[in-house]
């Protein structure tokens, strides 16, 4: 009997003795040390702090700096959250312009296509990608600032071709490649996916798990597959200079859909 066989006679329990063993087994596996007030508690925190400080041994001196080695403009404070893989994906000859004190997950990935001669991302000032996204960029993505991206994808084309010969010889369709533009203010909620050429609005929320595949006013809420308004948010005063007359008239003819 080869130990293959023993273990299968174990887990069947086919005898008592094999029932024993199985028995014995199943306990040592339950088995665990006791805790320790105190101790354990100070063993916790001991862990952490030292995940966190070699982590950041390797975000402040490796991993940062590489990445700022590939933007066309990286402003200060620049925070990538390194959770274990250190510094997003990148692949393609993407032109980044990051603002200041912006903050991205190190699961993210930032993939340039070949439809633009240099695709480019620009991503504004106090902005935190705070979760894995990807982003695929065939001409220009645009993210402003103050805002939270918690998207999954964000890609400024509409996706592949419905005819089945052209998707499998990935035949992109050129003139559907736009823009995706996302203003200030705008906060793009757990899982939301924004495609296409699309505009997103100041002040803007995306619910979760939203696709969005159209323009959203600003200060408006879209949910839903495809996203429609669901709600209109006080519009404040401060910012109808600021954002211009053009954002502001769409706000005011924007209605929720039912």
């Amino acid at each position: 009997m080869n130990l293959d066989e023993f273990v299968q006679k174990v887990r069947r329990a086919e005898t008592p003795f094999y029932a024993r063993l199985n028995r014995f087994g199943k306990r040592a596996l339950m088995m665990e040390a006791p805790y320790i007030p105190g101790w354990h508690d100070f063993l916790y925190r001991e862990r952490q702090f030292r995940i966190q400080a070699w982590r950041n041994f390797w975000r402040v001196l490796y991993y940062q700096p590489m990445f700022r080695s590939q933007c066309d403009a990286c402003g200060k404070r620049f925070h990538i959250y390194h959770s274990g893989q250190g510094i997003p994906f990148l692949d393609g000859n993407v032109s980044m312009t990051i603002g200041e004190s912006v903050r991205i997950y190190d699961r993210s990935a930032i993939v340039g296509l070949t439809v633009a001669e240099r695709p480019k991302l620009v991503i504004g000032n106090n902005t935190d990608l705070p979760q894995p996204i990807a982003i695929f960029i065939g001409n220009e993505v645009s993210i402003g600032s103050n805002c939270m991206v918690g998207c999954e994808l964000i890609a400024d084309n509409p996706g592949h071709r419905t005819d089945y010969k052209e998707r499998i010889a990935q035949r992109v369709e050129v003139e559907k490649i736009g823009r995706v533009v996302i203003h200030d203010y705008v906060w793009a909620a757990h899982h939301s996916i924004i495609v296409g050429d699309v505009t997103v609005g100041t002040g803007a929320i995306i619910a979760a798990m939203a696709v969005v595949a159209r323009d959203v006013p600003p200060f408006c809420v879209v949910a839903g597959n495809p996203a429609r308004i669901v709600k209109k948010l006080p519009f404040p005063e401060e910012l109808i200079q600021q954002i211009g007359e053009e954002q502001y008239r769409l706000y005011q003819e924007a209605q929720p859909q039912k």
